[in-house]
C-alpha cells in the first residue's frame, strides 16, 4: 500500500439502500483504469457490494444483465459496457501473487474498472492509484455494515465529493 491514503472516509450502521446508494455513486463516478480493492471476511458483504455498482452501471448505461455472478469459481467475471468494461475478480482461492501474475490479472487494472476481492495478496506498494474499500459487519445493528474507504493516489476529487454529498461520511481525511 501507499504510505498514506489521501483522503478516508467512514460511515457506520449502513443498510442494503444505503450500500446500494453507494454503489450507485461508485458507477457513475468510476472510469475505466480505476481499481477497487475489496477486503473484509468472509460472508460481510464484498461480492454483494461489487454487485451493486456493476448493478448501477448497468442502470446508468440502460444495460440488461440478467445475472451477476459471483467469480469466487470462474476467478473472474466481466461485464462490458457501452463505455468500460468492469472485470469483478476474487482471489480467494489464488495461492500468492507468482500466481496471480501468472494469471495476468495486474495486467488489466490499467484497461478497465477492476472490482478486486481479497487484495491481501496483491503488494500494492506497486500500484499507485486505488481505492481501499474495508466492510465489516456493525456492531449496533444487525444486517448492517460499517465501511471505511481509503484513496489512494490522485485524481479522486468527483468520487470523493459525491460521496461526501450522498449523507452517508461524515468523516474525511487529506
Amino acid at each position: 500500500m501507499l504510505a498514506e491514503p489521501l483522503i478516508v472516509l467512514e460511515s457506520r450502521d449502513l443498510r442494503i439502500p444505503d450500500l446500494s446508494e453507494i454503489g450507485d455513486v461508485f458507477a457513475e463516478y468510476t472510469e475505466n483504469s480505476d481499481l477497487l480493492l475489496l477486503s473484509g471476511k468472509v460472508g460481510v458483504g464484498k461480492t454483494e457490494f461489487a454487485r451493486l455498482i456493476i448493478t448501477g452501471k448497468a442502470k446508468k448505461e440502460n444495460f440488461d444483465i440478467e445475472e451477476i455472478a459471483s467469480p469466487t469459481f470462474a476467478l473472474i467475471q466481466s461485464y462490458d459496457f457501452q463505455y468500460c468494461k468492469i472485470s469483478h475478480i476474487d482471489l480467494y482461492r489464488v495461492n500468492g501473487e507468482v500466481e496471480l501474475f501468472e494469471l495476468g490479472i495486474p495486467d488489466i487494472f490499467d484497461s478497465q474498472i477492476t472490482l478486486l476481492e481479497w487484495p491481501e495478496i496483491l503488494d500494492t506498494k506497486s500500484l499507485s492509484r486505488y481505492v481501499f474499500v474495508k466492510i465489516k459487519e456493525a456492531k449496533k445493528l444487525k444486517e448492517a455494515r460499517d465501511i471505511k474507504i481509503e484513496f489512494f493516489g490522485n485524481r479522486w476529487g468527483s468520487l470523493t465529493r459525491a460521496l461526501l454529498g450522498c449523507g452517508h461520511f461524515n468523516s474525511e481525511k487529506v
